[in-house]
């Protein structure tokens, strides 16, 4: 293959590379050739690389590219992992038989996903085999996923079509602590171990970030040995590393435990045992003791929090009382898996205590907190249900330890990763004293196809009257954009009071919580005049090119919220160390999420809109400088006339 001289790198990537004689709507990126020579580099040296690239750079190939070639010239193994599963289903559909062709001897490149997420046959077999399910609906559910059983090749739970029950899906999904392995009659056929299978021959693994975390190292046995890693959606690690390495006991979750065992109504696991034996009558025993104790623990827990609150700060011990009574079950589930002579139900018995004993051993770093590492509180959901958390305040130390000094390289990628053109607050957030820095910005053009818009009259968000007067704005944009808007909230409280007084007027308005968020994305896609309400996690990951999105509306400036744990424990950490909490911390958090936000609306070149940030602050307070300074160069306009000029139809292709 040629190689750039510029680089030294195969030219994949030049105006007459691979990519150009593959790709019939090719269009030569620069930006995409400066990376795919830095990611080849990186994984020729041993190097780190922190690498920020803009929309439409076309990240993917650009790292996908290098390495399937490294993987094939050295017979070693890169680990691609995504924060989302959408993104992990797009580079193994869409960039991979790309990728592939563009490589000389390319390896294979293959998704892997957590064991849930795998259709163990031998479980729904037997759950089918003693009628172990609780409604009607469970049943339909069974039948559902018999039939699917005997068409799908690989068994994967997330590719299901229709809906399926939660409870459904954690009792026939795979499930190491009930695997027979070699002894499980489907063994042959078990597609969660004819994935490892095919794992193990890839030179690319496409993971999420929680796998990776749970199956990356030497002693693992989840994922083959790797000795790459390219990270992308970078500016999710330290989230799904706080989940990864704090705990949570949750009440709802511990009581789905008792009734997968045995419930007070329904069809658990000692279904299996003849209804006068003593075991069956013991353990059921043990259940409703178990059940009573946390039903009482978790009220007391509750009232931990003042007030209204949904979550509060817990800075000292707190007992373990559920701590034994869950620990006897677990070692009463353990004993009943040595004495049912059905092998499989004696497995679901064996899984059933481990995960007990192992929700019983979480209660200790409750019981003996390190507050000096981590952070505890106590939430209540919508649901009522009450929860301990606990996560450690900074897991640089243990990704830099446990994940980047065990790699022989190391790529990090995001759109957002830098702060006003800085990178120091990723890098000290996530560890990374050795990484080389790449800027690239999107090659798309911002000046000619978008503005931002903020109203020159709208009140503080923290003032009473601004739902009121931003929800008229809202409707006064939506009527301009004629629909076409995903407008973006910071709370689904914000979002219900504000969708009550905004009017549909000839637009659908889909809200989050509504639907599924498949089909939700999917009727917002397809019905280009619709508009979609929405928080948290459509911040980012949200692909919707062309008409369908051609306004965004940001209404808040996405700060945490004041009575966040983690963020008052790491506010307090940054106070002691002479730092000001703000400018350290909650204000590049808040400029990266905006970043993302923003990223949603401009997804080709050919997209064109408005981003509207109902939240006066980003021009009337100092720190909106650092907001401003991270997007792309382009128009900014306080004139709602100009908006309506931008949108006019006559304008557009």
């Amino acid at each position: 293959m040629p190689r750039n001289a510029a680089t030294d790198s195969p030219d994949w990537f030049g105006p007459d590379g691979s990519l150009s004689r593959l790709h019939p709507g090719y269009e030569y990126r620069q930006e995409q050739a400066v990376m795919a020579a830095r990611v080849a580099k990186a994984l020729a040296t041993g190097g780190r690389l922190l690498a920020e690239a803009g929309t439409g750079v076309g990240k993917s190939l650009a790292y996908l590219v290098p390495c399937c070639d490294w993987a094939a010239r050295n017979g070693k193994r890169v680990a691609v992992s995504t924060y989302t599963r959408v993104l992990q289903s797009q580079l193994v559909s869409q960039d991979a038989p790309l990728a592939v062709k563009m490589v000389e001897r390319a390896p294979k490149v293959e998704a892997a996903y957590g064991q849930e997420n795998y259709l163990c046959r031998a479980r729904l077999a037997s759950r089918v085999t003693h009628g172990l399910f609780d409604t009607r609906e469970e049943a339909r559910a069974a039948d559902e996923l018999l039939d699917w059983a005997a068409r799908t090749e690989d068994g994967i739970l997330l590719d299901l079509p229709g809906a399926v029950p939660v409870r459904v899906l954690a009792r026939v999904g795979r499930d190491s602590a009930a695997c027979r392995g070699r002894d499980c009659p489907e063994f042959t056929r078990c597609h969660y171990f004819r994935a490892k299978r095919r794992w193990q021959e890839a030179g690319v693994l496409v993971v999420n970030h929680a796998l990776f975390f749970a199956g990356f190292g030497p002693d693992s046995e989840v994922l083959p040995e790797i000795a790459a890693a390219v990270f992308d959606e970078a500016h999710r690690l330290e989230d799904a590393g706080v989940r990864h390495f704090g705990v949570q006991l949750g009440h709802a979750r511990l009581i789905g435990l008792l009734d997968a065992l045995a419930p007070e109504r329904g069809r658990g696991l000692v279904q299996y045992l003849e209804p006068a034996d003593e075991p069956r009558r013991a353990i059921e025993d043990a259940c409703r003791a178990c059940r009573s104790e946390l039903d009482e623990y978790f009220d007391g827990v509750g009232r931990l929090l003042p007030g209204n609150a949904t979550r509060a700060r817990i800075q000292q011990a707190v007992e373990d009382a559920p701590r034994a009574g869950l620990a006897k079950l677990a070692e009463m589930a353990s004993a009943l898996s040595r004495a049912v002579d059905d092998e499989q139900v004696a497995a679901e018995f064996a899984a059933s205590g481990r995960r007990l004993a192992e929700m019983a051993a979480g209660f200790g770093r409750f019981a003996e907190p390190d507050l000096e590492s981590d952070v505890h509180w106590v939430e209540r959901s919508g649901s009522g249900a009450c929860s301990l958390v606990c996560a450690p305040l900074d897991v640089a130390p243990m990704l830099r330890e446990r994940v980047f000094d065990e790699l022989h390289a190391v790529v990090l990628t995001s759109a957002t990763l830098a702060v006003a053109g800085d990178f120091g607050f990723t890098r000290t957030r996530l560890g990374l004293d050795r990484f080389e820095e790449l800027a690239l910005d999107s090659p798309f053009d911002y000046r000619s196809n978008c503005l931002l818009f903020v109203p020159s009259k709208l009140p503080d968000p923290t003032e009473p009257e601004y739902v009121e007067r931003a929800a008229r704005g809202i409707q006064r944009i939506l009527a301009a954009s004629r629909g076409r808007a995903l407008v973006l909230f910071t709370s689904y409280e914000m979002l219900g009071r504000v969708r009550e007084l905004v009017e549909p007027d000839e637009f659908e308005i889909y809200c989050q919580g509504e639907l599924p968020v498949a089909e939700l994305l999917r009727r917002f896609r397809d019905d280009t005049q619709s508009v979609l309400f929405a928080t948290q996690g459509f911040w980012q990951g949200v692909d919707v090119p062309g008409e369908s999105l051609s306004c965004l509306v940001i209404c808040r400036l996405p700060f945490e919220v004041p009575d966040d744990p983690r963020l008052a424990a790491i506010a307090e950490r940054l106070k002691a160390a002479g730092e000001h909490p703000f400018p350290a911390y909650q204000l590049p958090t808040a400029v990266l999420r905006f970043r993302q936000g923003f990223g949603r609306l401009i997804r080709s070149r050919s997209d064109r809109g408005v981003v509207c940030v109902l939240d006066r602050r980003i021009v009337t307070r100092s720190y909106g400088a650092a907001f401003i300074s991270s997007l792309p160069r382009l128009p900014v306009t306080g004139r709602f006339g100009q908006v309506k000029s931008f949108l006019d139809p006559a304008r557009e292709d």
